[in-house]
């Protein structure tokens, strides 16, 4: 299935005017010069702004709104989608318990093994990525991650 680019514009605009507004929520950073909303809505408006030229692009080169295609009859796009949010909604409710660590390493490991990655690779892949995202969290934006059944070993 392919969406035309008017459509693909305006809801990339509607997503990127309701993360603006949502951001624009946020509280001021006492003592800092931007608050926690600045980012989400320079990025809400810059979706925003995207939509726009996206869906003005759209209109000029006309056409039909939705098309299916040959590679959407198939299964396997449809059922990796479903996969990654199902995996996103088991994150969501077994982290605090788990942790992120177990969580997040078990859930990369079985969506790699679903894509079709090599078995040799599942493993040291899942773990390095868990690492990095753990490192980046922890360490560059300090916001830290449950430890759960870890918690014991936490650093």
């Amino acid at each position: 299935m392919k969406f035309h680019d008017t459509l693909t514009g305006l809801l990339l605009a509607f997503l990127g005017v309701g993360v603006a507004w949502v951001a624009s929520t946020f509280p001021p950073a006492p003592g800092h010069g931007p608050g926690a909303g600045a980012f989400p809505l320079v990025l809400g408006l810059g979706l925003a702004g995207c939509g726009v030229v996206l869906g003005i692009q759209g209109r000029r080169e006309g056409g039909a709104w939705l098309e299916w295609e040959e590679g959407a009859r198939r299964l396997a796009p449809a059922r990796n989608a479903l996969l990654v949010l199902l995996a996103l909604l088991a994150y969501a409710l077994g982290v605090e318990t788990a942790g992120f660590f177990i969580t997040s390493f078990v859930l990369l490991a079985g969506l790699f093994l679903a894509f079709g990655v090599r078995r040799r690779w599942i493993v040291p892949l899942a773990a390095g990525v868990t690492l990095a995202l753990h490192g980046a969290f922890y360490s560059v934006l300090r916001v830290p991650l449950p430890w759960g059944w870890l918690e014991g070993i936490a650093w």
